[in-house]
């Protein structure tokens, strides 16, 4: 998911929503309820022992919220927070507009196709996606210090990145964050 050439990683973990959507909740906060701590190997499943009060995470990405604060971390730690790409799996299906029908290369990996965006860092929450709990698969800035990656299929977003980059996601409060390393499953949630 992020390649092993980065000195440090984290994985981010995004909020869940109640059933009806009205309410969404922390993992962080469900920790404290559930006095299961927060590790590099905790699993969702394991973190609400079955209980179905808390919701489950969106398959795909962040929400807008969780991504406008890691844009703004992550602006910090680059030469080049003004230029900066961004992969939106095309399964989004999104709208194509005149604006947008000659502009976006495609680009591949070996399991996905993506539409190739580029901008400012801090553009990463308000892109064009049809459903605002979706962020870009794949960002990274110009002088690519850092990567953020989510797996469609998935609901955990990793980061690679300086120490730095990563003390600072991990040390922020508007997130929830545990380190990890290449060697950490990929994404216990599914395992």
């Amino acid at each position: 998911m992020v390649p092993s050439v980065f000195p440090a990683y984290a994985r981010v973990l995004p909020p869940t929503y109640d059933p009806d959507g009205e309410r969404r909740h922390r993992w962080s906060e469900i920790a404290v309820h559930t006095g299961v701590p927060l590790t590099a190997e905790i699993r969702f499943d394991d973190l609400v022992a079955g209980a179905d009060r808390w919701g489950r995470p969106s398959d795909g990405g962040l929400d807008a919220q969780e991504t406008e604060v890691l844009a703004g971390i992550l602006s910090s730690f680059t030469g080049t927070p003004e230029e900066a790409y961004f992969c939106l799996w095309e399964g989004f299906g999104l709208e194509e507009t005149d604006a947008w029908r000659d502009r976006p290369m495609r680009v591949r990996t070996p399991d996905r196709g993506y539409h190739l965006l580029t901008g400012p860092v801090a553009a990463a929450p308000v892109l064009p996606t049809p459903l605002e709990w979706r962020c870009a698969s794949l960002w990274w800035p110009a002088d690519r210090t850092w990567l953020v990656a989510t797996e469609i299929d998935g609901y955990l977003t990793y980061v690679g990145g300086s120490p730095a980059a990563i003390a600072a996601v991990l040390a922020t409060p508007a997130l929830d964050a545990v380190a990890v390393t290449p060697s950490t499953p990929l994404d216990p949630s599914y395992g």
